[in-house]
């Protein structure tokens, strides 16, 4: 058993200071729930202010790393948080993982890039899975979640929980399209749970996510369940989500209903 929580932010794009004072609030506000992991959204340092990131992006270890360390450390709580990082003349989308200790235990670069994020940001290139204790956690943000062999490469690392930073947004373009954003980023969150047989926790923004405005994030954090039921969520605006999660429960649902993972088998191709 664990108690797992999602953190959702409402971002000050460029605003590093008021960014990182929301940032220990809200890890706060979910260890006072009892939260012992606790997610936060991707880029929480800047948000997408992407003509200042080369300044705004900060070295790991750095005063934003620091300071999430910091409050994990006062929690005493895992804590999974997306920022931007910059190493030498490189940006990346990344997600420090920090222990209750304080101190670093993983950092993550986001590998799949969407649109114009490669304009900005590096391409990262290894996969990140973590022991958290109660459990093997696989971290992936924003759009990696949305390529299934992806995610199942985490599962087959041994991941049986998926750690989500994400700032899944909703645009013009989208309501052009008649895309449901806000839908589309929880059904997908429930498809990857469903299809591996996983928790998933998946921390977002809500509101205004760039500094012109463009990209609304659309909420809907959430905690959930391998059989896709939602334990806890935020639907918009800022706060926390927590649910206790028996992580055992996992085995029991696929032995009783979704024994996807064991039988799957590669199909002979036709000659």
């Amino acid at each position: 058993m664990a108690k797992l929580a999602v953190a959702q932010t409402v971002c000050v794009p460029g605003d590093v200071a008021a960014n990182t004072a929301q940032a220990v609030d809200l890890i706060e506000l979910a260890a006072a729930a009892g939260a012992e992991l606790i997610c936060l959204p991707e880029c929480l340092n800047t948000g997408l202010d992407a003509a200042n990131l080369p300044k705004l992006a900060e070295e790991v270890p750095g005063p934003f790393s620091e300071a999430i360390g910091q409050a994990a450390k006062q929690a005493g709580c895992l804590v999974v948080c997306g920022m931007a990082e910059r190493e030498g003349d490189a940006i990346y989308n990344a997600a420090v993982v920090t222990g209750p200790d304080g101190k670093l235990l993983a950092k993550y670069r986001k590998c799949y890039l969407y649109l114009q994020e490669a304009e900005t940001f590096s391409r990262g290139d290894r996969a990140c899975v973590v022991d958290f204790g109660f459990a093997t956690g696989g971290v992936a943000i924003c759009y990696d979640y949305v390529f299934p062999e992806y995610i199942r490469d985490l599962v087959l690392r041994g991941a049986r929980l998926l750690v989500h930073p994400t700032a899944w947004v909703d645009t013009p373009d989208c309501r052009e399209w008649h895309y449901p954003a806000a839908e589309a980023y929880r059904a997908q969150c429930q498809v990857r749970a469903l299809e591996n047989g996983i928790f998933v926790m998946s921390a977002n923004h809500s509101g205004a996510y760039d500094t012109g405005g463009y990209l609304q994030a659309v909420g809907r954090s959430a905690i959930i369940a391998p059989w896709g039921e939602v334990l806890a969520e935020v639907p918009e605006g800022k706060g926390v989500a927590v649910a206790e999660v028996d992580f055992a429960k996992a085995s029991k649902w696929a032995e009783t209903a979704a024994p996807y993972l064991r039988d799957f088998r590669e199909v002979p191709r036709p000659l």
